[in-house]
């Protein structure tokens, strides 16, 4: 268990620090990712916004945050009790595999209202 963790805690800082660097690096020098499912169909996707979200709460801008993506918004409390419950187990438990397909689908029907409300 201990060896699963450390994989585990070393996989999360370096995400982390990926992600760091693109948002402050990268991104001020005009080099962005972009989504691959909205230049093909037009519509955003359920993440659309992240980048600019995590952006302007790295820089303190809340309130500006909250306008990138409100189904992140609402549903980052269960994914941060996921991400927390999967560093604790080291695994997914009952819990989280019965939580995890009702995110799912809360993010993919996300998806479709904010492209037919314009959110």
């Amino acid at each position: 268990m201990p060896r699963k963790r450390s994989t585990l805690y070393k996989t999360g800082a370096g995400i982390l620090c990926a992600g760091l660097f693109y948002g402050l690096v990268l991104i001020p020098l005009g080099v962005r990712i972009p989504c691959l499912f909205y230049r093909i169909t037009g519509f955003r996707c359920p993440g659309c916004g992240v980048t600019d979200l995590c952006l302007t709460l790295l820089h303190g801008r809340f309130r500006e945050a909250l306008g990138y993506n409100w189904g992140l918004v609402l549903a980052f409390p269960v994914l941060a009790w996921l991400v927390v419950r999967l560093w604790k187990n080291g695994a997914c438990g009952k819990a989280e595999r019965a939580i995890s397909p009702a995110l799912l689908a809360f993010l993919l029907v996300w998806g479709v209202v904010r492209n037919i409300w314009g959110l």
